[in-house]
């Protein structure tokens, strides 16, 4: 498996490879959110003038809104431009293999899928260090993903 400050990617496209993001982009991940998204849409209500309170439709499952989860990441070098081009590239399907990902992060032990990148932000830059966050959207925010390794090869499911 990989280390604890890394994040693997895998498009959500059959047959994506996974990306690792110390092995496949060098780069390490600093911060991930330990707990997630979790607020319900609003229900369907009527509210009656005439009649006290108001008459809303619960159903047997309470929908999940989307969110945004934001990773920040480090780097240390002096080719950034070409490690960030490559993994900014890679986000926004440059690879051919579509935008939509799955993503899974071995420390927090929290994986997603349905994410699209939406932000690049630069946090840090010195002469070789680099911080920056970048930001998804989760618009599937109940199906949990996690890692199946086979033979070197790791899936997220």
């Amino acid at each position: 498996m990989t280390e604890d400050y890394s994040i693997i990617f895998q498009k959500e496209k059959p047959g994506s490879p996974s990306k690792d993001l110390v092995s496949d982009f060098g780069m390490v991940c600093i911060s991930f959110p330990f707990q997630l998204g979790f607020e319900t849409k609003e229900v369907t209500t009527d509210d009656w003038i005439e009649e006290d309170g108001e008459d809303s439709f619960e159903p047997d499952i309470l929908p999940l809104k989307a969110y945004d989860l934001e990773a920040e990441i480090g780097y240390q070098g002096s080719d950034f431009k070409t490690k960030l081009k490559s993994f900014l590239d890679y986000l926004i399907g440059v690879d051919g293999n579509g935008v939509k990902l799955k993503v899974y992060n071995p420390h927090s032990k929290i994986g997603r899928k349905g994410l699209r990148f939406l932000k690049y932000e630069p946090v840090i830059s010195s002469s070789d260090v680099f911080t920056f966050k970048v930001t998804f959207r989760v618009t599937d925010p109940r199906t949990e993903i996690i890692p199946i390794v086979n033979n070197d090869v790791i899936n997220l499911v």
